[in-house]
């Protein structure tokens, strides 16, 4: 009897840990392709290309407007500079966590 109670009980952690674990991606996934986010994100990657080539390579603003009624159309350097933005800001704590972890 208590085995089984023991058993449930872990069931049902599992998946209240599945499903807080899915929430959490969800809403981190929601937040980075939100609009001001990904803003930032898309400015932090055409920054980064331009300057690792130098200004050779320009990538617009995400700051362009589109006339009302007509839906946004990311081109793909839009979208590698977004996820050029999210790759350099994920390596940049990174590396301050094993800069910061090989001090202490």
């Amino acid at each position: 009897m208590v085995d089984e109670l023991g058993e449930v009980v872990v069931d049902v952690a599992g998946a209240v840990f599945r499903h807080a674990g899915g929430l959490v991606v969800d809403l981190t996934v929601d937040h980075i392709f939100s609009r001001h986010t990904a803003r930032f994100f898309h400015g932090v990657g055409r920054r980064l290309i331009a300057m690792l080539t130098l200004g050779r390579t320009r990538i617009p603003t995400s700051l362009r407007t589109v006339p009302k009624g007509v839906s946004a159309r990311p081109r793909r350097s839009d979208w590698l500079a977004l996820w050029v933005g999210i790759l350099f800001w994920i390596a940049l704590f990174f590396a301050i966590g094993l800069g910061v972890s090989h001090f202490l």
